[in-house]
Order: structure tokens, then sequence, then C-alpha cells
């Protein structure tokens, strides 16, 4: 009787699973050797996910025996397929879809058909973090290597933008890995205040992983299309990886600062694979140890011609040649700290890294595509500490065309050029730093005392209209309970503060949560708030501030505006068999992903904001 109902029961059961997390079960349980690194803590083998936030969305199952689950799992799939198909395919135009669709299911398929003729094996998928699209149009003429090689041989699409107005580092990795805009990602910022736990956390977690990612990514399409295919990504920076690599990745792996390791977190499943212990006995840092920062020769030879200067207005002159690190014996977390953190060399590391993985991983020696995903994070750190119009930025820039260079040629030997698919683009540009921006004669401004006491202001404002407490929790996330508590309605507490903040001088406008949430209307600035704009997450009132306008007294300079030096970014895709070409036409971040994906032969999810490109792409005759 049991077995009857338990025969009668699984169908209806494998049909709630859905297909998407069916794949995902039979494909965990085919790769019994899965490993996880622990930060800092050396290594151990691991049966479930752990973390200290809330489970992911979907995980996998624990390790088991590996020959009677797939026996077990092979029946359950034969079940599923034998009591779901009556009903339409999620994702099919007869299917029901909900609000929420792109977060709970997958791209569907009923079968693992082989990759296209002349499919790529390898997706090399780079982002550059703070490359403004302007960097590769001014500095052309010093570009000799890899990103030289990329602009000559990828088609190259000189209008691309990402299309919301918060540009900071985990929605813009995000969005080019998801195809979708902040407001359907829920990754709306690096950190933001989380009301339930009364503080701000991290897009990634405190032990980093992709929980708060609402949506699958690039890498998950892949591996749902072809079950073989491997994901990988690595970054300087957590969030890099971690928003690169989608939900489920094979590994996800970032330079720690303390130890000048790769790392990971207990959200990825590992044990560590004699490849990456032999690659850490290299202590590939170190050889930094002793030097200095010197710059290299071409970027004091045309420092004038490109208008750049060593900043002068720091109380301590900060110019070549740069320390690394303090005087110490032997190398430290502060060493680490610095190499990471303030210079270009982390590039190198993780570009020396990706080829020990590609080996260690065998990537891209089969017919199924795999994913390795590299967020460059150099440009970025070396940007905050000197501006887009320093020496320093170029030098960092020159070593990464030269370190590009060195990859591009690891690959070829390694998986062929002729059988990889490369994609670079950029998570945000950069402002200027307003002091260089003007003496250049531009209107520009660092908030000063003025500034910082008018937002201050708005209390009192709000006090005496509404009453004498504190109406906000922080910054401007507005305290809902004592709202309430007071009868007021939280729209005119929005209303109030956005009026007070536009009195402010550098500020253009103040957008308020009732404004923003559902909006669909045709208004250009109003649509790149909205599009940043997670009910949950995001504050309740989103201050735009005048062009060229730092808000931040410490800052040397720095990026998360609506205004073109931030959304403008580079994007080369080559392809063998695709001819070069320059497509002036715009286009958005968001179309990255899905124009990938199906590039492979791979079916996004049907309700992207991002649109396929490949409409631009010509063969070669």
């Amino acid at each position: 009787m049991r077995l009857a109902i338990a025969y009668a029961c699984f169908p209806a059961l494998l049909c709630a699973l859905g297909l998407g997390q069916m794949t995902s079960l039979i494909r965990s349980v085919a790769q019994p050797q899965r490993w996880r690194i622990s930060s800092r803590l050396g290594f151990e083998r691991v049966g479930c996910y752990k973390s200290r936030m809330k489970a992911p969305s979907s995980t996998r199952p624990r390790p088991q025996q590996f020959g009677s689950r797939l026996l077990g799992l092979t029946l359950l799939a034969a079940f599923w397929f034998a009591g779901c198909s009556s009903e339409p395919p999620p994702g099919s135009p007869e299917a029901p879809q909900s609000p929420t669709a792109l977060a709970a299911t997958e791209p569907t398929t009923t079968s693992v058909a082989p990759p296209p003729v002349g499919a790529p094996r390898l997706i090399l998928f780079l982002v550059i973090d703070q490359a403004r699209a302007d960097y590769l149009e001014r500095f052309r003429p010093l570009l000799k290597h890899g990103l030289a090689r990329l602009l000559d041989e990828s088609v190259v699409f000189t209008e691309m933008r990402h299309d919301h107005a918060f540009t900071t580092t985990a929605p813009g990795h995000a969005t080019l890995a998801t195809g979708v805009h902040p407001s359907r990602h829920g990754i709306v910022n690096n950190w933001w205040f989380d009301r339930e736990a009364m503080e701000e956390i991290a897009a990634v977690g405190d032990e980093p992983g992709p929980e708060m990612l609402e949506v699958t990514a690039l890498g998950d399409w892949l591996q749902l299309r072809y079950p073989e295919s491997k994901v990988f990504v690595a970054s300087g920076k957590d969030r890099g990886a971690v928003l690169t690599g989608g939900k489920q990745p094979d590994g996800a792996f970032w330079s720690d600062d303390e130890t000048g390791r790769f790392t990971s977190s207990e959200y990825y499943p590992a044990e560590e694979p004699a490849w990456l212990t032999a690659y850490h006995q290299e202590h590939f840092p170190d050889r930094y140890f002793g030097q200095t920062w010197e710059p290299l020769p071409e970027v004091m030879t045309h420092a004038a011609a490109y208008g750049l200067e060593p900043l002068e207005f720091r109380p301590i002159a900060d110019s070549f040649p740069h320390p690394l690190g303090r005087a110490t014996p032997t190398p430290d977390a502060n060493f680490y700290d610095v190499l990471f953190g303030d210079t270009p060399f982390g590039d190198a590391y993780l570009a020396d890294f990706a080829v020990a993985l590609i080996d260690g991983e065998q990537l891209g020696q089969d017919a199924s595509p795999d994913f390795l995903g590299l967020a460059f994070s150099a440009l970025d750190k070396v940007g905050h500490g000197y501006g887009p119009d320093s020496p320093e930025v170029l030098d960092t820039l020159l070593r990464l065309d030269r370190t590009l260079g060195e990859l591009l040629v690891a690959i070829d030997q390694r998986v062929g050029l002729d059988n990889t698919l490369i994609s670079l683009s950029a998570d945000h540009g950069v402002m200027p730093v307003p002091e260089v921006a003007l003496a250049k004669g531009r209107a520009a401004r660092r908030f000063g005392a003025a500034e910082i006491a008018c937002f201050q202001q708005v209390d009192a404002q709000l006090r005496a209209k509404f009453g004498d407490q504190n109406w906000f929790l922080q910054e401007f996330y507005l305290d809902r309970v004592a709202a309430a508590a007071a009868g007021v309605d939280p729209a005119e507490i929005e209303a109030e503060t956005r009026k007070g903040i536009e009195t402010c001088p550098g500020v253009v406008r103040a957008w308020t949560r009732s404004e923003l949430e559902g909006y669909a209307g045709d208004d250009a600035m109003q649509r790149l708030y909205s599009n940043s704009f997670f009910p949950d997450r995001s504050a309740d009132v989103l201050v735009q501030l005048e062009p060229y306008t730092l808000r931040s007294r410490r800052s040397i300079a720095t990026h998360g505006s609506p205004y073109d030096y931030d959304r403008h970014v580079p994007w080369l895709l080559r392809l063998p068999g695709v001819e070069p070409a320059k497509v002036e036409e715009p286009v958005f971040t968001v179309d990255v992903a899905p124009t990938v994906a199906h590039l492979v032969g791979v079916t996004p999810p049907s309700d992207l904001d991002g649109v396929d490109r490949r409409s631009y792409l010509s063969p070669i005759p």
C-alpha cells in the first residue's frame, strides 16, 4: 500500500519541484567530489551549506553514496516526465506565469542536445572594475597587448551603458551576469540597510554567497542546458566573483587581503583540489615583497600629453614610487592589503590564478562549453585612491593590457582562441576628482560644511511638522513603525524630506518610494532610479546630486551616479568566425547575458530586461 501511494504521489511532488530543480539535483549527484574552501581556516569536507544568512533559494543536496542516489534519481526523473507530461512546460506560452517567475524558475529543456556546430568550448567572461568606456579610446595609442588585441578582433559596442542609477560594483556585476536590472535581481548597492536585522549588510553577506541574488544568471542557464559544463569565477573582490557566478557555480574565489591567498566561503561546497594546494605553495604575491610600485616607462613619458598629473592637494606627497606595505621583515596582512587594495598587481595575480584554474579543472577540453568569469579589480582600487586623470590609473590600465595579453596567449595554448568566446565589459565608470574637474573649467563640487549642514537640517523640519522624534532609521530609510504609531502617512514624510533636501546645494532632485515603485513612464532619469529600486532593500528617498558632485569629504574619487561618466562602459565581444566591427547603436549591460547565452545555444529566461544583440554580428566573409 505504501509503495502504491508513493508511486501515485511522486509525479505530483516532482511537478512541484519543476524541471529546473530536478536537473540541478541530478547534476549535483552526478558530481560526488564537490569541494569547499574555508576562509583563512584551511580546508575541510562539508556535507551541506552553512551560512550566517538566510538559506539560498536553491541548494545542492548533501553528498551521499553516488550509485544508489543516481539510481533513485533516475527513477524520480522518470516519474517526473510521466506525471507532468500532460501539463504545459514551465515558461511556455500556455503555462501560467507569476510575477516572480524569473526568481523561481530556470530556462527549461527536455533533453540534452549537443552544442551547435562550431560552438565555443570556453566562455571567458571578463569584467573590469571601474573601466570607463573612454579609457579604451583615450589611451588607445598606448595599448599594445591584450586590450589592443581585443579591440582589433572584437565587435566593439561603443554606446554601451548601464541602465540604472546606482552605478556601483555589486549591481554592475549582477546586471551583467543576469540580464535584468537591480529592481529585479535585488542587488541595489554594495551594502544596504536591512530593516529586519536593523543593520547595514553587504550584498554578498558576511560569509560571501549569492543568497541575496533574486534571479539566476548566465552560468546557471549554461549548466541547465549542458549539465557537463563547468562554471568557475574569480576576482580580487568577493562580490565581483560571487555575483558574476550566479546561484550555483562549481567554484568562486577571491583574494584574501590578510593571507595573500585565494579563498572562498562556506556557500560553495568544497574540498581543496590538488591544483589549488600546489598553486598556493608558489606564494605568487610574495614576489612583490621588497619592491616598490614604479611606473612603466611609457606612463611618465606620455603623462603630460594625456593631461595626467599627480594629485597635489594631499597633506603628504603621494607620487611614484609607491611603497608596498610597511617597514617589516616579512610579508604581513598590511603588505597584502596594500598590494591588493592600492596597486595594479592584484590583476596579474588573478590572471596567473586563472591559468592554474584552467589547467586544474581542464576547462574548455570537451564539447560542453565551460564558463570562466574573471572580475579584475585593480583599476577600481587605484581609481578611488588617485582618480581617473592620474598617472597611477594609466599605469594600472597598461599593466592590465599586458596581463590580458599573457592570459590570451595562455588560453590559446590550452583551449584555442578559435574555441573561445570572450566578452569584456565593466561594472561602472568613475567621476573625475572634483578639484581636477574644477581646474579644467567644469562646474564641480565636493561636499563641505554647508552641504552637510543642509542635509542635517531636514531633521528639524520633519520634527516641526510631524512630531519631535527620529523619522528615519538610517540614512533615508524611513522608520515605518514610528510613522504608523504616530498615524502619519509615510508618503507625507517622504514628500517633506524631498522638499527639504532639494533646497540643499549640489542636489538636483530627491526621488521618493512613491514615485519609483512600479514606475513605467518615459522620464529617462526617473527610469534609471526606478531600475535601481528594489522595495525591500532600497531607501525611501534616493538623492540625485548634480553632475561632478562628490558627497564624501574623504574619498579622492568615486562613482555611483546616473551620469555618463559612471554609466558609459565598454563592451567587446570576440567570437570565432565573427567579423570585427564597431557598433554605434545604443545597447545596455542587461543585453550581455542573453546575447552570450544565445551564442552558445542556451535559451535564457523569457522575461529578461536585456535583449539578444546577435543581429549586430556578421560572419567573416
